[in-house]
């Protein structure tokens, strides 16, 4: 059954992309890439130009053909070290949640926000919570702010502690840490947490979770191809 899209310009540049990846290195003419889509020509023109103005179609100056642009390479690769952070670090979210009981997550960017690639709870049976999929905001939450003191010079405490904190300012009565992953280069990759409920949480337990937190990313890093 064909996927359907309710927004018409998604379905045909999803459906334009297709017809390139399926064309030879020379590219496509747009009268081949017209019959194959049944795209109006000059409605295709003016997709091809949006998705050429983008990088996700590319027009070769000697022969006037399409193909597909180098943004999908740069976006396939992001794809492929969020899919491996997600494979390496699923066995220390898994060790973490059973030394401390709380809730770990791990994160990864995306334009605005965090996004909750994982999320464990529990310390006998584990279970996924109901933040895997969440979208959290950069600021007000301890992962946000560890993103943003390693992506730039934000925050120098925090890059020098080597983890962020929060404390009542995302959730009322919830606090978290996170520690940054970093790649080989020292970029921020995503980022680990921990949270719980406050009367559990004292600045020293915070302080040894932070500890714990920036280990399993260590271990992270050195596993990444």
């Amino acid at each position: 059954m064909a996927k359907r899209v309710r927004i018409q310009s998604l379905a045909r540049a999803d459906a334009i992309l297709e017809v390139l990846a399926t064309g030879p290195r020379s590219g496509r003419r747009l009268r081949d890439i017209a019959a194959a889509t049944g795209l109006v020509p000059s409605t295709l023109a003016t997709l091809l130009k949006s998705l050429t103005t983008l990088g996700y179609a590319e027009k070769i100056a000697s022969s006037g053909h399409y193909r597909l642009g180098r943004r999908l390479l740069q976006l396939g690769r992001i794809v492929e070290r969020q899919v491996d952070l997600l494979e390496l670090g699923r066995p220390g979210i898994i060790r973490l949640c059973q030394a401390t009981g709380e809730t770990v997550n791990l994160l990864v960017p995306s334009a605005t926000a965090m996004i909750v690639a994982e999320s464990l709870k529990g310390d006998i049976i584990l279970k996924t919570s109901a933040l895997k999929g969440a979208g959290l905001p950069l600021r007000g939450t301890a992962s946000g702010k560890c993103f943003e003191a390693f992506r730039g010079n934000a925050h120098p405490e925090i890059r020098r502690l080597g983890y962020a904190t929060e404390e009542d300012e995302f959730q009322p009565g919830v606090i978290a840490v996170a520690a940054p992953i970093l790649d080989g280069q020292g970029r921020i990759l995503g980022t680990l947490s921990i949270h719980g409920p406050s009367h559990r949480f004292t600045a020293r337990r915070a302080a040894r979770l932070g500890t714990l937190l920036k280990q399993e990313a260590r271990r992270i890093t050195a596993a990444l191809p």
